[in-house]
């Protein structure tokens, strides 16, 4: 009689087990599908944004040019209001007009193309700017910059952008700090700088893709630069700027 009893109450546990295992199956899958709707909605957010801006550039998507890969990987050499600081990662500008040319890139190419070590934050893609790799930029107050974003980036895209959001960053930057409420009712609050993505490198043809805009750092402060696709710069694909009176 004891034996039968606990045969029965085995069977009711394992039955209770099946059941659980069966209800946390669901609940996983159900998790997975909302992970999935949650990772589609924010690119559909990006893409949709994204065109907002712009179209709120007549140059849109025109102005993106080709260049040579080759040529490229040579403009490393800072202008002669740069003075490049390798030990504390660091590039001073001491004119009022600075011209940033900005490469982008996995960080095992930016590694063979400098032979510097990326910062310890950067796990992925990073940018190259005069030979550093990610370098805080220190630069007057009222300066004009110039920019000009390659991507040699053989399978992402990229691009280069300024903003008053300080890591750490969220999978879809973007949505940081309401920015979008922001942007639409024209509050410059959070972005600088906003550019296209870059279309990744073609190795095969030998040609890579950039994009040159002109902003300007009118108050001092700190501020970033990052790229907005998606997850890059949650896994490091930014530096600082800091612009001093």
């Amino acid at each position: 009689m004891f034996l039968r009893r606990l045969l029965l109450i085995s069977n009711d546990f394992s039955s209770f087990l099946i059941v659980k295992v069966k209800v946390l199956a669901m609940k996983n899958k159900i998790l997975m599908i909302i992970l999935a709707v949650a990772i589609a909605s924010s690119l559909v957010f990006y893409v949709g944004f994204q065109n907002y801006i712009l179209s709120q550039n007549p140059e849109g998507y025109n102005g993106i040019t080709t260049v040579k890969i080759a040529k490229a990987e040579t403009e490393l050499n800072p202008p002669p209001n740069a003075y490049v600081c390798p030990k504390n990662n660091s590039i001073i500008f001491t004119s009022s007009n600075v011209n940033l040319i900005v490469l982008t890139m996995g960080h095992i190419r930016a590694e063979n193309l400098t032979g510097r070590t990326p910062p310890v934050y950067a796990q992925h893609n990073v940018f190259v700017i005069y030979g550093l790799i990610n370098p805080t930029l220190i630069i007057p107050e009222g300066a004009i910059i110039h920019v000009t974003v390659i991507n040699l980036d053989a399978g992402d895209c990229h691009n280069f952008v300024i903003t008053t959001i300080s890591p750490p960053y969220s999978y879809n930057v973007m949505m940081g700090g309401n920015m979008m409420n922001n942007m639409m009712m024209n509050k410059n609050r959070y972005f600088i700088s906003m550019m296209p993505l870059l279309p990744h490198a073609n190795y095969s043809t030998g040609e890579a893709y950039e994009y040159s805009y002109t902003t300007s750092m009118s108050s001092p402060g700190t501020y970033w630069y990052v790229c907005t696709y998606p997850g890059h710069a949650e896994m490091g694909m930014y530096g600082k700027i800091l612009v001093v009176s």
